[in-house]
């Protein structure tokens, strides 16, 4: 699996691991899934780790797909969990960037590191 990922309900926090390569489909599918787990609460901090993933695959459709579902899914929620995102490499800090300007308007905190 490309992306794995842990719920750690009494931190009110998602750790997910993107691995190796992972095409625009694999990572759509992925989140689409995470958000469709029961025992995921949208309400939940996340910590995304790309320390170990190939991250220039990702297109920029796909991001702003991504951005456009993400926006869907809190429509209906008033909490405002934070994202964090750990991105050493320039390719994957540059296109989780890109993704924070397309989702600019979701309701969460979202921040980028290397």
């Amino acid at each position: 699996m490309p992306i794995t990922y842990q719920l750690k309900p009494d931190e009110r926090l998602a750790i997910l691991v993107h691995l190796g390569t992972v095409t625009d489909d694999e990572f759509l599918s992925f989140y689409k899934a995470l958000f469709e787990d029961n025992r995921f609460d949208k309400s939940f901090n996340m910590l995304v780790d790309l320390r170990q993933t190939e991250s220039s695959v990702r297109s920029a459709a796909a991001l702003n797909e991504f951005a456009d579902y993400m926006r869907r899914q809190f429509v209906s929620i008033t909490a405002r969990p934070k994202v964090a995102v750990v991105a050493p490499e320039d390719v994957s800090f540059g296109l989780a960037r890109m993704y924070e300007v397309f989702s600019g308007d979701v309701p969460w905190e979202f921040a980028v590191f290397r």
